[in-house]
């Protein structure tokens, strides 16, 4: 059965979980395949997560996603803007006290881009996203 709330990340951003009890999930289950545990559409402030996932990792596609829409990315996102949005969904989540996501999100770090949450190379991301936070 389907779930929708307001994000806590940022009031305003609706989140739809959707599990495969769902009759929706049929349809959006190719765009799960394609993007993942979840995606946004940005223009509407609707985030889809795929609510057969774990609750840490809906926590976790929650906060990155609302990180596409407050880092202002579009429908076409690269490298730098997913290094950007997974950073924002790591800091958000320490300042929400999901100290778990967050710490599973820094070990995923270096697995999707090449470089550690840590990294100096991630220092001109943080200090993007604290603008943004």
């Amino acid at each position: 059965m389907a779930k929708l709330y307001e994000s806590e990340f940022m009031k305003g951003v609706m989140v739809a979980v959707i599990d495969d009890g769902d009759y929706q999930y049929q349809t959006l289950s190719p765009l799960f395949n394609e993007y993942g545990y979840g995606f946004v559409a940005t223009d509407k402030k609707l985030i889809f997560i795929d609510g057969n996932q774990s609750e840490q990792i809906q926590k976790i596609v929650e906060a990155h996603e609302v990180g596409h829409i407050v880092m202002g990315h579009g429908k076409h996102t690269g490298p730098l803007h997913e290094a950007e949005a997974d950073t924002y969904a790591v800091l958000k989540l320490r300042q929400h006290n999901y100290y778990d996501a967050a710490n599973e999100l820094v070990r995923q770090f270096k697995n999707r881009h090449s470089y550690s949450f840590y990294h100096k190379k991630n220092s001109q991301t943080k200090t993007k996203v604290h603008a943004n936070i």
